[in-house]
């Protein structure tokens, strides 16, 4: 484990973002103006797709990458760790309010924002409890382990969109995919071919051209190809209308009972969500020879699920794989994640009608 905490100065620890000064000029803005670009590209269809995930409407992704991926950085201890929404903190949160409100509707997605608010609190209260070194006692077969039955989980829970069909979204996620193995002759074939096409284009870009952003690609290429074609008349779902301009900043609406009933597992959340963005901020620190603290950084993380609360969105991450993109494009301080999150505000000013036809196979995909 790599720590300085203890070295800095008190502001410095405070407020983790006032030292980035000492290492900003004209050559760090330029990589991170470039760096912060290029995960934007990737972190805006992919937000798009971890909302779907969150079983909330598309828009709630976008608005989970602006707000809380500055806060990340400003007040945690890796200013590379991208923050924003990831996968398995999207599909927790979804399979955490099932049971307290029913896909889909406003109560559903009133939930999904209160438990950003109470998995940031938590984290938060662990942070300033300095409770963040017992997370390192975790093992490495037990992380593995997850990893690995979080892929599946989240591979599988796609397969509805990828064909088509409509996941039941019950409290059994195997009997789910079984109804919908069982029930495979309804698949909508034109969906079939968008989700199968659009994944054929993001690994052969990966196996060929791994330079390129290939999610951005196939998202891009699917989306005219689903307005020349008419998906959505032919009975193909598409994202739909997106919100132009910012999201609303309020407190989230609390409930007692609810907040009660989701407290089990916002601590889960909490902890789930932060074994991710201690491995991306482990891997930074090793590769850039810098310190972190986990204490600082469980603050950062918790402060910035508190953002996406207030921002109406759903709970958020250091997502690993767009913290090494952060890390391969050559960012120097955490300049680079506001460059994400003002690529992001324009898009949500600018580019939301764009999207309209964007079909939901190849968010699946």
């Amino acid at each position: 484990m790599l720590t300085s905490a203890t070295r800095k100065p008190w502001f410095e620890r405070l407020f983790p973002f006032l030292s980035w000064g000492r290492e900003i000029n004209r050559d760090s803005l330029k990589a991170d103006l470039m760096a912060g670009i290029t995960v934007a590209l990737v972190a805006i269809p992919q937000s798009l797709a971890y909302a779907q995930l969150a079983g909330v409407p598309a828009y709630f992704g976008l608005y989970a990458i602006l707000i809380p991926s500055i806060i990340g950085p400003l007040f945690g201890s890796s200013r590379i760790l991208s923050t924003g929404p990831v996968a398995m903190t999207s599909l927790l949160t979804a399979a955490s309010v099932i049971p307290f409100a029913h896909w889909g509707t406003e109560q559903f997605y009133t939930a999904v924002i209160l438990m950003a608010f109470l998995s940031g609190a938590v984290q938060i209260a662990l942070g300033l409890a300095r409770m963040g070194v017992l997370l390192n006692f975790l093992s490495n077969p037990v992380l593995m382990g997850f990893i690995n039955a979080a892929a599946i989980i989240i591979g599988l829970s796609q397969l509805a969109p990828l064909v088509g069909l409509s996941l039941r979204n019950s409290q059994h996620f195997l009997m789910d995919i079984a109804h919908i193995l069982v029930h495979m002759d309804e698949m909508h074939f034109v969906s079939l071919i968008f989700g199968v096409v659009s994944l054929a284009i993001m690994l052969v870009l990966k196996r060929y051209a791994p330079k390129l952003p290939g999610v951005l690609i196939a998202v891009t290429l699917a989306t005219v190809a689903s307005y020349l074609v008419g998906f959505e008349a032919m009975g193909g779902r598409v994202v739909g209308e997106v919100p132009q301009g910012l999201p609303g900043f309020s407190l989230p609406e609390f409930d007692w009972q609810s907040s009660v009933s989701l407290l089990p597992m916002a601590v889960v959340i909490a902890l789930v969500s932060f074994m991710e963005a201690m491995s991306s901020s482990k891997i930074i620190a090793i590769k850039t020879r810098t310190a972190w603290d986990e204490n600082q950084e469980l603050i950062g993380q918790g402060l910035a699920k508190i953002a996406a609360s207030f921002n109406h969105t759903m709970p958020v991450s250091g997502s690993f794989s767009r913290s090494a993109l952060n890390l391969a494009s050559g960012a120097k301080t955490g300049l680079s994640s506001i460059f994400t999150a003002i690529a992001v505000l324009l898009t949500l000013l600018v580019l939301t009608p764009l999207l309209h036809q964007l079909p939901k196979p190849t968010l699946a995909a």
